[in-house]
């Protein structure tokens, strides 16, 4: 905890004294931080460029691509804002966590800063102030085959209708590399069904290997690119809100989607 409390001590002093309902445990994150920074600086090689878009005080959303049971994109994220002097911000990653089932690993998640998604939830961290990061691909965005990576599937436009609801300003993140860290080449959604879980992916690892191999990655390098902000004026009827919502998901969809076209040409150019 020392060499933490050295490394990260403009991170520690902005969440110092903040208090979360959904739970914050800065004994949790210390915990996992050796893992984060070999995933970051080691093994993928992640590089962040925009963060100086994001707003250093007050509520804001990051709608991301990929997505799925746990969006790397979102680890991420929070180890880049827990490195940054100039930014340092707790990040809560709001995901779908019906399907964990063990308490110990509900904690441990919701410890580091997930928050089970609704729209209830999203509100009250928006008016706490806090900074908020989806992925609304869900579970499609995880499960998508190779040959059909970065291809984002639609948004769900309903997780973004909170931050619409209240003006809060929504940063787009593109990511280039998670969609290729773990291989997909099929999902087995009967047997998904039959197990009770959200997805069941066949990659070069699961499940042909043993607990914990077959969660192993490739080492592929990342590009993390947030753009500037869009913030919304919507009207007060619920039916303004929503067709605003949906539009600006489409938006913002394809907006993420031509930066990743972007990355990925200057990637091909920097290879020739």
């Amino acid at each position: 905890m020392k060499t933490f409390t050295e490394s990260y001590k403009h991170y520690i002093h902005t969440v110092s004294g903040t208090t979360s309902e959904f739970g914050f445990d800065l004994e949790r994150v210390a915990q996992i931080e050796p893992f984060l920074s070999l995933l970051h600086r080691s093994w993928w090689h992640v590089q962040f460029d925009g963060l100086e878009h994001l707003n250093k005080t007050g509520p804001a959303l990051i709608v991301g691509n990929n997505g799925g049971v746990l969006p790397w994109p979102a680890l991420m994220l929070m180890y880049t804002l827990m490195s940054s002097k100039a930014n340092p911000r707790r990040l809560n990653i709001m995901a779908n966590l019906d399907w964990v089932e063990n308490e110990r690993l509900y904690k441990a998640l919701t410890d580091i800063g997930f928050v089970p998604w609704s729209s209830t939830n999203a509100k009250k961290l928006f008016s706490a102030g806090e900074l908020i990061a989806i992925f609304p691909e869900g579970y499609a965005g995880a499960t998508k085959r190779f040959a059909e990576r970065y291809r984002l599937r639609e948004f769900d436009w309903t997780q973004l209708l909170p931050a619409v609801e209240q003006s809060v300003p929504i940063y787009p993140l593109a990511t280039l590399g998670c969609d290729e860290i773990l291989p997909v080449f099929d999902n087995l959604e009967p047997l998904a069904r039959l197990l009770g879980l959200p997805a069941y992916p066949i990659t070069p690892f699961f499940p042909w290997l043993p607990f914990p191999a077959n969660l192993l990655t490739l080492p592929v390098r990342w590009r993390m690119h947030l753009l500037q902000p869009v913030v919304c004026q919507p009207g007060c009827d619920r039916d303004t809100l929503e067709n605003t919502a949906s539009r600006e998901a489409y938006f913002i969809q394809g907006g993420i989607q031509s930066e990743l076209n972007r990355l990925l040409r200057a990637r091909i150019k920097n290879h020739k």
